[in-house]
């Protein structure tokens, strides 16, 4: 009686899972790029810090393709960074969604004209604008731009995105009804198991344990198929991707269940998703075997401080109490939005009770301070102040800190906040006390992460009442530097007195070592001159205009660095 109700639940959870998702309009957009749709990102794919918010279409390896609007509209916003989506495209359609288009080459010469205006009225190649309704209309199958690969993008491509209007909130594109031919099921490659307690035992081990999976007919086992004895609560995850035709991506899948004899016990989906939590996929996936092996496991568990919005079902929070003495069939469903589905298919002996023969020893509680998520916890020494509201935390934690003697340049010691495989959701407030810093100096002294490799990473930072202050978002070991040195300023293309008649733009290369770039101005005879920022490649560009006169022409390039320390390089050149 008690699997027959559960198997109903079961029945009737399915169905209000296919009659909530939305029914989209399949036939009204036209795809963006007019060749076929080959991808290289998949919506809601696991990124670093984040779920990937559209799908990346390739192009070949080049830029240079037309984009099209993929319905009629006006254009709603244009954004321009140096990282990033690079230049993007913001067009708002008459049906409640807004179609966006990143890592652009360049847009039409209608709305490159309007851009340009609004670059030079603010003396900026960044940019951030909001177009009144209907000033920029576009008609469907418009070349709206042209395709590149501007901002942090690995290479040229299209990003692609679908959002509601009114929400703002992504929305997969794939339900669209663009075609994308996609024939090959989901690959699945582990399979882990976590206790949950110091009184789980999976194989008699107190400690979270991985298996590879194998291909066995048209299912997938873990390697030696054997039967897990499995003894208190745990909980699983998986690594899964998608492959497609036509590509070695390896991409997101769209959907993940867990069943146990055949009851569904865990369940979510990339139907859409807000920015606001998108972060929260520090939770989803397994961040310390991501920090140590590079390996996203998707974990079938949700923890007390994560609010995606993805999760359909999850049962007890993912967890599963094993103490019937039974043996259990579990299935992992991995299905993409092509309706591609593999299964990974193993049986877990309950155990009631056995002799655990090796048990995680977690010392960390010895007089550490317990860090609650759901409050405010502050830590204080005499050198640091260490801030981490509630919502920071995914989970409770006991607070590990260490101190360690100042590196050679170090103006601080080291202080390790506990683990960098534990992940931060929001910024903390971090105060360290110099041993001593010049007066002069003041104002050169940052916080930087010590990163494994023993480089450095700039967390910013500003001087207060004897103390360096500045926000984090990472646990790990951090310290107190100066930055005194002005940014590297190299020509690629020019040097002084050169006749650049031949060529038809000035290539700059800009880096900083620690701060980081801040800001840069360049002049020609001294008018402002747009310079456009390739952040990935540390180059500046600018691309010759009305501003370059015949004959004698005096160029001038300033860049700052968040310490303010300045570079200034000049040149006379001749066109």
């Amino acid at each position: 009686m008690y699997r027959q109700l559960l198997k109903l639940l079961f029945l009737i959870l399915v169905t209000q899972n296919i009659l909530a998702q939305k029914d989209y309009p399949k036939d009204y957009f036209m795809p963006p790029l007019d060749i076929p749709l080959n991808l290289s990102g998949t919506f809601g794919e696991l990124r670093s810090g984040h779920f990937h918010s559209g799908m990346d279409i390739r192009t070949g390896e080049v830029e240079g393709l037309n984009v099209f609007a993929i319905a009629d509209g006006y254009i709603s916003r244009i954004k321009i960074t140096p990282g990033g989506y690079g230049k993007a495209l913001y067009i708002t359609h008459t049906n409640g969604y807004v179609s966006v288009y990143a890592h652009l080459q360049k847009y039409n010469s209608r709305i490159n004209q309007y851009v340009k205006k609004e670059q030079f009225k603010r003396e900026s190649y960044s940019i951030d604008i909001y177009p009144e309704k209907d000033f920029i209309t576009v008609k469907k199958g418009e070349v709206v731009a042209i395709s590149g690969n501007s901002g942090r993008s690995g290479g040229p491509h299209l990003h692609f995105e679908i959002r509601d209007e009114a929400t703002q909130m992504p929305i997969n594109p794939l339900l669209f009804g663009f075609e994308v031919e996609d024939y090959i099921n989901p690959i699945i490659n582990y399979l882990k198991v976590y206790p949950v307690n110091s009184s789980s035992g999976i194989n008699q081990k107190n400690k979270t344990t991985g298996y590879y999976s194998m291909k066995k007919g048209d299912k997938y086992t873990i390697q030696n198929n054997d039967t897990l004895k499995i003894s208190g609560k745990v909980y699983f995850g998986i690594n899964t991707y998608d492959p497609f035709n036509n590509g070695n991506n390896k991409n997101g899948v769209y959907s993940i269940k867990l069943l146990m004899d055949s009851v569904l016990l865990y369940e979510h989906d990339l139907e859409t998703f807000s920015f606001a939590e998108t972060r929260y996929i520090n939770s989803f996936i397994d961040f310390k075997e991501y920090k140590v092996n590079k390996r996203r496991v998707q974990k079938s568990f949700i923890q007390p401080n994560n609010h995606l919005s993805i999760y359909n079902l999850a049962t007890s929070q993912g967890i599963i109490e094993f103490n019937d003495n039974d043996i259990h069939n579990i299935t992992y469903e991995v299905a993409d939005i092509a309706g591609n589905i593999s299964y990974l298919v193993f049986k877990v002996k309950s155990v009631n009770e056995f002799d655990i023969l090796e048990v995680y020893k977690n010392n960390s509680e010895t007089g550490k301070q317990l860090f609650d998520f759901n409050s405010a916890n502050v830590f204080s020494t005499h050198d640091l102040h260490f801030e981490v509201p509630g919502k920071a935390l995914y989970d409770t934690l006991y607070f590990n800190y260490e101190v360690l003697p100042a590196l050679n340049n170090s103006y601080s010691k080291v202080h390790c906040l506990h683990y960098d495989f534990v992940p931060l959701h929001s910024r903390c407030n971090l105060s360290v006390k110099p041993d001593s810093i010049p007066l002069k100096l003041h104002d050169k002294a940052l916080i930087v992460k010590i990163e494994k490799d023993k480089k450095f990473a700039s967390a910013g930072g500003k001087w207060e009442n004897g103390f360096v202050v500045t926000r984090i978002r990472e646990f790990g070991d951090y310290c107190v530097l100066v930055d005194t040195i002005a940014p590297d300023i190299k020509a690629i293309n020019v040097y002084t007195n050169k006749n650049i008649s031949g060529q038809n733009t000035i290539k700059i290369k800009i880096t900083d070592e620690l701060a980081g770039i801040k800001s840069y101005r360049g002049t020609l005879n001294d008018k402002w001159i747009l310079m456009e920022y390739d952040e990935k490649k540390d180059i500046l560009i600018y691309r010759f205009d009305e501003y370059l006169k015949k004959g004698e022409n005096d160029f001038r390039l300033i860049v700052s660095d968040e310490k303010n320390n300045e570079s200034t390089y000049t040149a006379k050149l001749f066109y």
